[in-house]
């Protein structure tokens, strides 16, 4: 990657700047092959998502409002059909796609990458006539950078603040992605990144209280993010020093940072591959303990009545997610009681089990009920020492005296156990098969699968608005 004019000695450039360079020079020959193709099973895995949230009755308001607004018919409503301006359809699109909880993330970034610049990068290569090449360069961009913003300041602005790392940073990510649909130049893409000064600062409090607009912390960056690339492109200039000023982002937002981390070997090493992708429909602060509770012998087997009680030892903030009668399906995702109750009792929480019925279930609740979360010290010590490890220990304690007992410090799907493409292409199919039929899932199936070689991704917009007509 070529160096900015600050690494080879001319003036000192800013963190928008170095930035700016990297996402402006990222050509899709440049990206190693692994890489171009974890991005592709990522753009697969949220389509599969997004769909299945729009079927949703709870996800339509977005796409409802979207269209009654009208404007200019740039790019699809992935599912529930109607084209409107991109801008929109990343809004909507975005929104969608974060309700279910199932679309991906990266630990230490705190971020939700494909939700939050996804919808923006292929609003705008509808808009455009972008290729696939061009899609996929722009998708990485935005991970590659994205990550770093958040590895740099997330950790500080979630647990001294409360701020909500997606709907806080996702902002970047997206304009990032949309200044190479955009074919910006290193100048308007370094404002496009200033211009995200815009941003909502979102408190995780909607995510605790189960609040509906949790939705739209991914879809409403994803907007933002491509209008700020939009307004850079037609000469609207961002603060050059977003980041590193004095009453700048950073300041603003944490109270302790590691700025040099995010342009540390930008270029060099590839941090797509490191993003998680999602087994369970929760909060991904439960789902070390879930799977330490589905490592249990006997899972989804117990009767409820035998177990007396359930302590789950965990790390700060986790510890915080402890209310044991969620009264929104939201707020159930994001209940370590109400999901490690489903856990014991279905065997699985997966998207199928977090519905209106689990919730009233009164096996479950019950069950809930008897769930104590705790925060031990030597896993949040754990935890702070290596922030890529969120330990969780069970305790299941049975009538009959019995203690059964997991630990885990790592999830499956995250980067020490990933899934395989087989494995994502099979949650694919089961999210989205059931409404499109097996024959319009395979055609987005082979046409997501194949994007590098598509000269237009149109094809694909028109195959992803009518997915669920089949």
């Amino acid at each position: 990657m070529e160096k900015s004019a600050g690494e080879r000695g001319g003036p000192r450039y800013s963190l928008t700047e170095r930035l700016a360079d990297f996402t402006v020079g990222l050509r899709y020959e440049a990206i190693p092959a692994e890489v171009a193709k974890q991005a592709c099973l990522h753009l697969l895995d949220f389509v599969g998502v997004a769909l299945a949230g729009s079927r949703e009755q709870a996800a339509r308001a977005v796409p409802e409002l979207v269209r009654a607004m009208g404007g200019a018919p740039e790019a699809t409503l992935w599912g529930s059909g109607g084209r409107v301006p991109a801008a929109l359809a990343a809004l909507a699109n975005g929104s969608v796609g974060h309700h279910l909880e199932l679309d991906d993330g990266h630990i230490l970034g705190h971020v939700h990458p494909a939700a939050s610049l996804i919808p923006a990068a292929f609003a705008l290569a509808e808009a455009h006539a972008g290729g696939g090449r061009e899609l996929v360069a722009a998708i990485v961009a935005g991970y590659e950078l994205l990550i770093r913003v958040g590895r740099g300041l997330a950790a500080s602005a979630m647990y001294d603040r409360g701020f909500h790392g997606p709907g806080l940073l996702g902002a970047f990510g997206a304009a990032a992605a949309s200044a190479v649909m955009l074919r910006l130049d290193r100048e308007p893409a370094a404002h496009a990144l200033g211009n995200c000064s815009l941003g909502p600062a979102a408190s995780f409090q909607a995510f605790k209280e189960g609040a509906a607009v949790k939705d739209l912390y991914c879809g409403w960056p994803a907007m933002t993010g491509m209008m700020a690339a939009q307004f850079a492109a037609r000469g609207v200039s961002g603060p050059r020093e977003l980041f590193e000023g004095k009453l700048g982002f950073a300041r603003a937002v944490t109270d302790r940072c590691d700025l040099a981390s995010i342009t540390a070997d930008l270029g060099d090493a590839w941090l797509l591959p490191t993003t998680y992708i999602k087994r369970h429909s929760a909060c991904s602060f439960a789902h070390t303990m879930i799977d330490a509770l589905l490592d249990l012998p006997g899972v989804g087997s117990i009767p409820v009545d035998e177990i007396v009680r359930l302590q789950v030892s965990t790390h700060r903030f986790a510890a915080d997610l402890d209310e044991p009668a969620p009264q929104t399906i939201t707020a159930a995702k994001s209940s370590l009681p109400f999901c490690a109750a489903l856990a014991l009792r279905r065997g699985r929480p997966l998207l199928a089990d977090f519905t209106p019925e689990a919730l009233a279930d009164p096996a479950v609740r019950a069950l809930a009920a008897r769930v104590a979360v705790r925060l031990d010290p030597d896993l949040d010590a754990r935890h702070a020492a290596r922030e890529d490890r969120r330990p969780a220990r069970v305790e299941v304690v049975l009538r009959s005296g019995k203690i059964l007992t997991a630990e885990r410090e790592v999830a499956r799907g995250w980067p020490e156990e990933p899934f395989s493409a087989e494995e994502v292409i099979g949650k694919f199919r089961a999210l989205v098969e059931p409404q499109a039929g097996p024959a319009q899932t395979q055609r987005l199936l082979e046409t997501i699968l194949r994007l590098p070689t598509l000269p237009d991704v149109s094809p694909l917009g028109r195959l992803l608005e009518l997915a669920l007509s089949g």
